[in-house]
């Protein structure tokens, strides 16, 4: 396994801590929950670039579901790059339906999904590798 190949199985939650006031404090434990890689396109944090390139990203937008801002299992670790382009869309949960089965990185560093769940649901071009 390479360290731009997707995870075989879907995504198993380690940690479920509670009760922080602020979504933002639970970075150390989604840091570790998603390999330090953004959970859309595994971009891997680089030493001493932590903050400001890697969010906080609600799955379920917060505009959206207010009521579940700080809920730990709506939370994932996402590239700022793909955290913009999701937006306030609601998408399949990427913990889920981003496996290996369901998606291909491609030579050229694009992303293809394989199933319908993980295929972009926008223009292909904003997908590629960043």
């Amino acid at each position: 396994m390479s360290a731009f190949d997707y995870p075989p199985l879907a995504h198993q939650r380690r940690h479920g801590p509670q009760g922080c006031e602020r979504a933002i404090t639970y970075r150390p434990w989604l840091r570790d929950e998603f390999a330090f890689r953004c959970v859309y396109c595994l971009v891997r944090e680089q030493w001493g670039r932590v903050t400001g390139e890697f969010d906080v990203e609600h799955f379920r937008p917060q505009v959206n579901s207010p009521e579940l801002g700080l809920m730990y299992d709506n939370l994932l670790y996402a590239c700022h790059t793909c955290n913009l382009l999701k937006g306030r869309s609601n998408l399949p949960d990427p913990s889920q339906v981003l496996t290996g089965e369901a998606v291909r990185v491609n030579p050229d560093g694009s992303i293809e999904g394989r199933s319908p769940d993980a295929a972009p649901r926008r223009p292909k071009t904003k997908w590629g590798a960043h």
